[in-house]
């Protein structure tokens, strides 16, 4: 008897895969292997300049002598300096719209992540009043 369940089982789980998969198959007019993009996720020519402009200007490093304005540049410029990456650049940013101007290097320890030892390795790429 416990055979004969099992069996019933196994041709009911059979059953059910091969409506699933029926249910869920592709149309039989559009050809195997069809792909149709929605327009939605065509990225407009500009919006890809845009990117690539930025993917280059991240990637950029810091030429000799250039330095960073903490008080007036943008996320992707201080993502430029050693040793901070894209979420303590937006901290930083966000610290600074909350708080207003930094004002001196010091005052930047006040953002969440940032230390002394941060502070000395950003030291000869920016700015200081």
């Amino acid at each position: 008897m416990d055979d004969r369940r099992a069996a019933l089982l196994l041709a009911c789980l059979a059953l059910a895969g091969a409506g699933v998969r029926h249910f869920l198959s592709p149309s039989p007019s559009a050809p195997p292997g069809d792909v149709q993009l929605q327009s939605s996720s065509i990225p407009r020519p500009n919006a890809l300049r845009e990117t690539a402009r930025r993917a280059a200007q991240l990637s950029r490093p810091l030429l000799p002598g250039e330095r960073i304005d903490l008080d007036n540049a943008d996320v992707s410029d201080i993502t430029r300096l050693p040793r901070v990456g894209p979420a303590l650049a937006q901290r930083i940013v966000a610290w600074r719209t909350e708080h207003g101007p930094f004002g001196s290097l010091a005052r930047l320890d006040s953002v969440p992540g940032v230390g002394a030892k941060l502070l000395d390795a950003i030291r000869p790429f920016v700015i200081q009043p």
